[in-house]
């Protein structure tokens, strides 16, 4: 009797909390390191020969095979192309959620020169070691199932550092910042020689951040952002044109000629043609014996 009482209590509990909680259906996340081998926009196909997994910790080799997935982030297609070396985090086994081009191969964590997606869902720092993460407010008005669209989000960035172990610390906080949809932040300092230039351009948010959610089954919200690190040295002011710095290109010699000041002496007399002077002579002592004969 004791523990078909106990059982009984165990199941009506397990019962009221399944009715109280959200339940969401999270999907599998994979991130793989590979090689672009097909970008088309007009499908949303994007083919990745990967060599390695993440295994937690690092990028584990693996057996090279392709994965096909898809994407719907218009950014990510303007700006890639095949070979290009990826790092991408596959949502479901059939959707592309974060894509980032690698841009520091030797480094351990892959960094990355920019990234399409959610950067929620990206599991390497962008070059100069930043970190980007998020977290949305759902539009409560606008859920559809798990998730809502997101109002706003608020961006936080930081600069990442590694133990022996591989494990990834908080060096400094470089800010926090919302962002509306369409709203771009850029954390250039005067002190740092790399920046991130952040656009949000729309986003999800779970419902279950919503009061009075109730019984909710789907797949976890997915933003959408474009980021690239942006190195100091190498930006172009937006004031100055380009032909600014052609001119730093020109050798030196030639700024130093066009700045020599005109010359103030006058300029030296024709050269006479060779025997003119002595047909001159010639007319001259004739006109003389003209003048005597009279």
């Amino acid at each position: 009797m004791t523990k078909r009482y106990i059982m009984t209590v165990l199941i009506i509990c397990l019962i009221a909390m399944c009715m109280v909680m959200p339940a969401v259906a999270v999907e599998l996340e994979e991130t793989y390191l590979g090689e672009v081998t097909k970008a088309d926009k007009a499908t949303g196909a994007l083919d990745v020969k990967v060599s390695a997994k993440w295994d937690g910790k690092q990028f584990a080799p693996v057996d090279p095979v392709t994965i096909s997935g898809t994407s719907t982030f218009d950014l990510l297609f303007d700006n890639i192309k095949q070979s290009d070396e990826v790092v991408g985090t596959l949502m479901g086994s059939e959707q592309w959620i974060a894509v980032g081009l690698v841009g520091s191969k030797q480094s351990t964590q892959k960094q990355l020169l920019w990234m399409a997606g959610d950067p929620n869902a990206m599991i390497s720092p962008f070059v100069g070691s930043y970190r980007v993460s998020y977290n949305a407010t759902p539009n409560c008005d606008s859920c559809i199932g798990s998730v809502c669209y997101a109002r706003s989000v608020d961006v936080t960035v930081t600069t990442v550092g590694y133990d022996a172990n591989g494990k990834e610390y908080t060096v400094a906080d470089v800010g926090t910042h919302t962002l509306l949809p369409a709203d771009t932040w850029n954390t250039e300092k005067k002190e740092n020689q790399q920046y991130l230039e952040i656009l949000f351009m729309k986003g999800e948010a779970p419902a279950s951040a919503c009061p009075e959610s109730g019984m909710i089954v789907g797949p976890q919200a997915v933003s959408e952002f474009f980021i690239r690190s942006v190195n100091v040295a190498s930006a172009v002011p937006t004031t100055t044109p380009t032909v600014v710095e052609e001119t730093t290109a020109v050798p030196a010699t030639l700024p130093e000629t066009a700045a020599t000041p005109p010359s103030t002496t006058a300029a030296p007399a024709p050269t006479p043609v060779p025997g003119f002077g002595m047909m001159a002579a010639i007319l001259g002592s004739a006109a003389a014996l003209v003048v005597i004969r009279r």
